[in-house]
C-alpha cells in the first residue's frame, strides 16, 4: 500500500474537489482519496500492485485540465535528537532570563526614581498637561465617529444589506411567472457537471411553488470546459428563434453525451429550429459579447463557480439538495 500526496491547480469551480474525489474512488487500486477545497490539496492510498502513481495523476489531470505538483514528505527528526534539542533550548533560555531579569529589575527601579522626582517637582503643570490631551483624545474621537474610512462608507452606501439587486425585464430569459415574488437569479456553465445537477432541482422547486418562484438564467461559462462558451452562444442563437428554454433543457439532458459545434447544430435541428439561420449565427459568434457581458456581472456580483444562485438577492453557491433550497424559499414566504 502506498500513499501520494499533491496539490493542484487550476481549480476554479467551487466543487471541483468533489469531482476529483468521485472520479478516483472509482478507479482500480484506489483505497481513499481525499481532496481539501480550501487548499486545493489531496491525499490517495492506493494498491501500487494495481494501479501506479502516474496513472493516479493522469487520471486527475484529465478531467478539466488540472495539472498537478508531488508534494514531497520532509524527513523526520528522531524523537532522541529533538528532546536534547529542546532541553539545550531550555537551559539557553533561563540563562538569558536571569540576565534580562536583573536589568529589567534596576530598570524599573530608576524609572520609579524619575516619576517621583518630577511628581514633587511639577505637579501643576503636569495635571494642567492632562487636561488638554483629555480634550485633544475627545476631539479625535469624535472625528472617528462622524467620519467613516473611505472602504467603510463604501460599503455602507454600495451594498448595506449584504443582498444583490438585478434589473429584471422581459428581455432576460425567465422560466415561471414574470410578477412572482420569489426570484432565482441563476449563474450557470452548460458544461459544468454540478449544473447538471442542479437542474432538475430548479425544475422541481418552480413545479411546486407555481407562480410563486421565477427563474432567470445567465451565462458563466468557465474557461477550463472548452466548450462552455459556445453552448451558451448556442442557447441565444435559440433565443432569437423564441426557443431558449427548449434548447436550454436539450443542452443540459444531452452533457453526458459531450458537446461539439455538430452536437449543437444537430440539436437545433431536433428542436425545430431554422437550421440555416441558427448555424450562420453560431459561426458568426453573434452573441459571444452578450454571453460575455452576464459572465461580468456574474463577476461583479460575486460569483466565482457554478452554479451560483442568487434567492432574493441572497447568493447561494453550489448544487444544493433541493430541501435545502425550498427551506431558503419557505423562510422567504414566512416573513
Amino acid at each position: 500500500m502506498q500513499k501520494t500526496k499533491f496539490k493542484i491547480q487550476g481549480i476554479k469551480c467551487g466543487n471541483c474537489s468533489l469531482l476529483i474525489e468521485e472520479r478516483l474512488k472509482n478507479k482500480d487500486g484506489v483505497i481513499k482519496v481525499k481532496v481539501d477545497q480550501t487548499s486545493n490539496k489531496g491525499v490517495v492510498v492506493y494498491d501500487e500492485q494495481k494501479i501506479t502513481e502516474q496513472d493516479i495523476y493522469q487520471a486527475v489531470e484529465n478531467i478539466n485540465d488540472f495539472y498537478l505538483e508531488k508534494i514531497e514528505e520532509m524527513p523526520k527528526i528522531h524523537r532522541v535528537d529533538s528532546q536534547k534539542i529542546f532541553k539545550d533550548h531550555q537551559l539557553l533560555i533561563k540563562r538569558q532570563s536571569f540576565s534580562k531579569t536583573l536589568l529589567f529589575v534596576n530598570i524599573v527601579f530608576l524609572m520609579l526614581n524619575l516619576i517621583l522626582l518630577n511628581s514633587s517637582l511639577g505637579k501643576g503643570n503636569v495635571t494642567k498637561g492632562q487636561n488638554n490631551n483629555k480634550n485633544t483624545n475627545n476631539t479625535k474621537q469624535n472625528v472617528q465617529l462622524n467620519n467613516p474610512s473611505p472602504s467603510q462608507q463604501k460599503d455602507q452606501e454600495t451594498n448595506p444589506t449584504g443582498l444583490q439587486t438585478f434589473s429584471i425585464t422581459k428581455d432576460n430569459h425567465i422560466r415561471g411567472d414574470f410578477n412572482a415574488e420569489i426570484t432565482l437569479v441563476e449563474f450557470s456553465d452548460f458544461e459544468c457537471p454540478f449544473c447538471e445537477r442542479h437542474y432538475p432541482t430548479v425544475n422541481k422547486i418552480l413545479s411546486e411553488y407555481e407562480g410563486k418562484v421565477r427563474l432567470v438564467y445567465k451565462h458563466f461559462p468557465l474557461g477550463f470546459h472548452k466548450n462552455a462558451q459556445k453552448a451558451a452562444e448556442a442557447s441565444e442563437c435559440a433565443a432569437e428563434q423564441g426557443k431558449f428554454w427548449e434548447y436550454h433543457d436539450k443542452l443540459f439532458e444531452n452533457q453526458p453525451v459531450g458537446y461539439s459545434l455538430e452536437k449543437f447544430k444537430q440539436w437545433a435541428k431536433d428542436t425545430g429550429l431554422n437550421t440555416s439561420k441558427f448555424n450562420n449565427c453560431l459561426d458568426s459568434g453573434k452573441f459571444a459579447q452578450k454571453v460575455k457581458d452576464d459572465y461580468q456581472e456574474g463577476v461583479e456580483k460575486g460569483v466565482n463557480g457554478t452554479p451560483a444562485t442568487f434567492v432574493n438577492g441572497k447568493l447561494v453557491s453550489g448544487a444544493v439538495p433541493y430541501n435545502s433550497l425550498k427551506e431558503i424559499i419557505d423562510n422567504i414566504e414566512s416573513k
